[in-house]
């Protein structure tokens, strides 16, 4: 099979970017095509009007296990913006109480579990309960470990192993919910086994979080553009793709809503189920995946943060929201300047923008002693109603993988990956699969 001399990426986020810009440093012409306005997806970034500061559309934290989002931040001279931890730490605020997990430079896992074992507010028969999880947690490393989740949910997993609530509470539900965007009642076990098998399993120094001390859209989305157009690739955006033109079993051409046709050698997408369903008949099946929103909440203070809250992120044990993003001290912005994420949002998703606001404020105060008698001076409620598809048992099954049926459209994005987590690292991993399949396939 001779690689394509032309190919038309659908979609400017994590997966079309990191595809389309390993496809151009190959050599190969690329027409990506954006439906908004501008590139990044699910994962840009804009100006706020009236403060002037840079918004994330969703704020997302980085590890240092996120190998292909990594390589793709290189290859287009952005990696250094990405702070990554040496160790592990993570703040937890619950209630005016904060604590800290902070983990040593052991040998994974055991680097995890001294951290957890040392974190305040767990107590003993938590980190007993813990300590007895450990051998099921070390067969993750084998397939075998594996096997024994098929069907289970995150409950259901930590009920076999014995978890605690309050265990559940400080550890295993912040991240489950923020890695899966989904209930732990619902979601698929072997997606947070998989967190746990790349993130705290293997190399130590791969479980450090990293945070981006720029906007989205600076850190990967207008070096994208650069990178690709430099290169003798094109981007094109505020053009929707409607259908497919079709000969037997190849795709000739993408229609877009203005009217063009943009025909190439072969074609991936990037799109979401929904967006991918609309394209053509073949695709019907996929309305049976729905969607998790997330709610991303800018909240500026009247005061600056060194005492609200003195650290970059934290996670917050008994709220409604989930994290707290010091952005004052991320982005060096404006004082005042919080954000806040409640994933799997489909409680609060529909409810106005000065409740939500509201909302979050009282949580501030609730879980930040500091923040009490602060007044609110600006507010910013973004809605990702389709942040990630709703993982669950049922439609971890249906997941395609890279082939969609037609012999030159191949299929990338976080949905599209089995046993994979919807995060940027599986975007940026589905894409480059795709550009490595069309350029060397096996």
């Amino acid at each position: 099979m001779t690689p394509p001399s032309h190919v038309v990426v659908l979609g400017g986020g994590f997966a079309g970017l990191s595809c389309a810009t390993a496809l151009a440093e190959r050599g190969v012409r690329v027409t990506l095509l954006e439906s908004r306005r501008t590139l990044g997806g699910r994962a840009g970034s804009f100006v706020d009007d009236a403060t002037g500061e840079t918004v994330d559309n969703g704020q997302h934290l980085f590890m240092a296990c996120y190998r292909d989002t990594r390589a793709f931040l290189r290859r287009i001279g952005t990696e250094y913006l990405v702070r990554f931890q040496k160790n592990l730490t993570v703040d937890y605020v619950s209630r005016g109480f904060r604590s800290r997990l902070r983990c040593p430079p052991l040998p994974a896992p055991w680097h995890l579990l001294a951290g957890v074992l040392t974190l305040k507010g767990p107590v003993l028969r938590d980190r007993l309960a813990l300590l007895r999880a450990a051998p099921a947690l070390s067969r993750l490393r084998s397939r075998a470990g594996f096997e024994e989740l098929a069907g289970l949910t995150v409950t259901q997993w930590l009920d076999r192993l014995g978890q605690t609530r309050r265990l559940r509470s400080w550890l295993w539900h912040p991240l489950a919910i923020a890695t899966l965007n989904e209930s732990p009642d619902v979601a698929p076990a072997r997606l947070l086994a998989a967190v746990l098998a790349e993130g705290f399993l293997g190399d130590a120094a791969a479980s450090g979080l990293g945070v981006a001390s720029v906007g989205l859209g600076e850190l990967y989305t207008g070096a994208s553009a650069r990178y690709l157009q430099e290169r003798g690739s094109s981007v094109i955006t505020a053009t929707p793709a409607i259908g497919l033109a079709v000969s037997g079993s190849r795709v000739t051409a993408i229609r877009t809503r203005d009217g063009r046709t943009f025909e190439a050698d072969a074609f991936v997408s990037t799109l979401p189920p929904a967006a991918l369903a609309r394209l053509d008949p073949a695709f019907g099946a996929l309305d049976r995946f729905a969607s998790s929103p997330i709610l991303s909440v800018n909240l500026w203070l009247d005061r600056p943060l060194e005492t609200v809250a003195p650290f970059d992120f934290a996670g917050v044990v008994g709220g409604r929201i989930q994290w707290i993003f010091n952005k004052q001290r991320i982005l060096g912005g404006r004082a005042g300047h919080l954000a806040v994420v409640i994933s799997a949002a489909r409680a609060v998703v529909g409810l106005g923008n000065d409740e939500i606001a509201a909302m979050a404020l009282e949580d501030l105060v609730t879980h930040l002693p500091g923040a009490r008698g602060a007044a609110l001076v600006r507010s910013q409620v973004v809605r990702e109603r389709t942040a990630t598809f709703s993982a669950s048992v049922e439609t971890e099954p249906l997941r395609p993988g890279r082939r969609s049926g037609f012999d030159n459209l191949w299929l990338a994005g976080d949905w599209t990956e089995r046993g994979m987590p919807a995060t940027i690292e599986t975007a940026a991993r589905t894409g480059h699969a795709c550009a490595n399949q069309l350029v060397a396939p096996a």
